[in-house]
């Protein structure tokens, strides 16, 4: 006897997984709170500078976006572990919880002090919230019709890059800024009721071993430092002072120790199977969010573009982002998801690469637009790849700690590229005519260019991600995990 899920027909999963209907539950609810971690990932710098000026944060104003990326990165090594030893129901109600307690906080922020400390919460929810989505997927969701579930999260970035901005104007002109933080969470615990119900009834997997607390404190442990190393990083990077420079290369090189012992073993080798799958993420992640980070400066600075007009192409590119998505999910076999995988990071590396050339003097600024939607198409069908993929290659007692490792690797390094970039950029930054004209290219080509070497590597490691050779398909679980 087989479910009808979205079109797909799946047997069922073993140990009475939900049907049809709490799937669809499961992803309307699911979708509904990453919407609302969408939202605010895009809102906040819309309104960070109104915050800075009545809460005298201006001196601390990278630290309201380093906060929140260091503590996801606890947040998602938590959730891993804790769903892995006793299931996503607790993980996912403290994630919960904390998000919108760290939203409260900064909506009534009386200081730039509490301020940062609500984000700093609000991170750590969001990250525990995510990790612990992702297990829910793949403990009760058949795998056949995880793609549609998959390409419905990424599905749940697009609207909030189409309106987000647009509405966190608005409200921060009529109701100000306090409002963007205070009415998400109205919004965040409906959601959380949607999908309670097949949270309640899902259950660890059956053949898990007990987590040791000190493998889950050494879990913690690492991730804190690396999620803080990253932080001082992001903003000591651009500092010109011998001291600044100095403490950024140990922060590097903290961030790179902790990752060795927090992530899949071989991924800097970039070993055949969960190794490279996790590997990939962080490299399209990064590379995506690399490039994204000047395209707009760089079409109105230097071409005069409308800010408008601007913001429109980062929302061309949230919708071709889903239409790879969508694209993808319409292959739910695990062995397609190395070939979608391969053409998607492709097709980034000819997006990335189509903003660095937009940087040069003389090529039409018409390119960005078009450069910039075939690499969100790749990002669309790779990233709900690599998802699907870490989950097919690892055994269900340890999806929790899969989910965990791809987003971990995926902030980290998000904020080691655009903090190395961002270093490039303002190192090049003098060779620009005055402080109140255009920089020239150099620096838009130095910090797109760790981008542009990021979706490079991402290829490479695509090519890696088939656990061998196997005569037939690839049996779930054969991902290469060793570490416990």
């Amino acid at each position: 006897m087989t479910q009808q899920v979205d079109d797909v027909d799946v047997a069922p999963v073993p140990g009475g997984a939900p049907g049809a209907g709490a799937v669809r539950a499961l992803t309307i609810g699911a979708v509904a709170l990453v919407s609302l971690i969408a939202f605010e990932a895009l809102a906040v710098a819309v309104v960070m500078p109104a915050v800075a000026g009545d809460l005298d944060g201006l001196s601390v104003y990278a630290l309201a976006f380093g906060a929140p990326a260091a503590s996801s990165v606890v947040g998602m090594a938590l959730a891993g572990a804790w769903s892995d030893a006793v299931g996503v129901r607790r993980p996912l109600v403290v994630g919960v919880g904390l998000f919108v307690a760290g939203l409260l906080l900064c909506g009534t922020a009386p200081h730039i002090a509490v301020f940062v400390t609500g984000r700093a919460v609000q991170g750590l929810g969001s990250g525990m919230v995510t990790v612990a989505l992702y297990a829910l997927v793949g403990s009760v969701v058949p795998e056949l019709a995880r793609p549609r579930v998959f390409a419905a999260f990424s599905a749940a970035w697009v609207v909030p890059a189409m309106v987000g901005p647009a509405i966190s104007g608005l409200l921060l002109h009529t109701l100000g800024w306090r409002a963007v933080f205070l009415l998400v969470p109205a919004l965040a615990v409906p959601s959380s009721l949607i999908v309670w119900p097949v949270v309640r009834a899902s259950r660890p997997p059956a053949g898990r071993e007990a987590v040791a607390p000190g493998v889950v404190r050494r879990r913690v442990l690492l991730a804190a430092g690396a999620g803080t190393s990253a932080a001082v990083l992001q903003v000591t990077a651009s500092r010109s002072q011998p001291g600044w420079r100095l403490l950024a290369v140990v922060a590097l090189g903290v961030v790179g120790w902790c990752a060795v012992r927090l992530l899949p073993p071989g991924l800097f080798r970039l070993e055949r199977g969960v190794a490279s799958v996790v590997a990939v993420r962080g490299l399209i992640g990064a590379a995506f969010a690399g490039a994204e980070t000047y395209l707009p400066l760089l079409l109105v600075r230097e071409r005069r573009w409308d800010p408008a007009v601007a913001g429109a192409v980062l929302t061309v590119g949230a919708v071709a982002w889903s239409v790879g998505s969508w694209f993808q999910g319409r292959y739910p076999q695990p062995q397609a998801r190395y070939r979608l995988s391969r053409a998607g990071t492709s097709l980034l590396v000819v997006g990335v690469v189509t903003i660095l050339v937009t940087a040069l003097p003389g090529v039409p600024g018409a390119i960005a637009p078009v450069g910039w939607s075939i690499g969100a198409l790749g990002m669309g069908m790779v990233y709900s790849s690599t998802s699907l993929l870490a989950l097919h290659l690892s055994p269900p007692e340890r999806h929790g700690e899969a989910s965990s490792a791809l987003q971990t690797s995926e902030s980290l390094t998000i904020s080691v590229v655009l903090a190395l970039g961002g270093g490039l950029f303002a190192a090049f930054l003098p060779l620009g005519l005055a402080a109140d004209a255009p920089a020239g290219h150099a620096p838009y080509l130095a910090g797109v260019s760790v981008a542009v070497l990021s979706a490079v590597l991402a290829v490479v490691a695509a090519r890696r991600m088939a656990p061998g050779r196997p005569a037939g398909p690839v049996s779930p679980g054969a991902g290469g995990w060793r570490r416990s």
